[in-house]
């Protein structure tokens, strides 16, 4: 069976449980043929001003999906070196949304992704491009350990 999504951590602000974040997304994300991608609807709890989804938000959704972008292709983890988010136009409380991740450029010690916050229409309201910086063996291990797999998600760190 072809592995289609990403594994969960339960304490994730972005993709764990209810039951142990009460805060989280709860977001899934899946396989691409040229990245990774996740829905997401904000809810009134992602707000900044009224009715309009908080820039910090925005970001976190998208450091996550493009950080599993380079860790799909790489077959590692990474953490997070450099974010720059630029956001096009306010992105509404309640207006269902894609995120896309796409790995771009690998180094030896780090990768480069870019992605972006889209509608069904194709309006982008905010594009990310990171640098992506490799996490040593032993603390991708100890990740990997604490991470939550279901049936169809990939092993990153497993897959050849």
């Amino acid at each position: 069976m072809k592995k289609q999504y990403l594994p969960t951590y339960k304490g994730c602000m972005v993709c764990g449980k209810k039951e142990v974040n009460q805060n989280t997304l709860g977001l899934r994300f899946r396989i691409t043929e040229n990245g990774v991608e996740t829905p997401f609807v904000p809810d009134k709890p992602h707000q900044g001003y009224e009715n309009i989804t908080h820039g910090g938000m925005i970001t976190a959704v998208l450091d996550e999906t493009i950080g599993w972008a380079v860790a799909v292709v790489r077959k590692r983890f990474f953490v997070t070196g450099e974010l720059t988010v630029r956001f096009l136009k306010y992105l509404p409380i309640g207006k269902p949304v894609i995120v896309r991740g796409r790995a771009l450029e690998h180094r030896s010690r780090y990768s480069i992704a870019e992605g972006e916050i889209v509608d069904d229409q194709g309006v982008i309201y905010a594009t990310a491009h990171g640098k992506f910086i490799l996490m040593q063996d032993a603390q991708a291990r100890a990740v990997d350990a604490y991470l939550t797999y279901q049936e169809d998600d990939l092993h990153v760190l497993d897959e050849e």
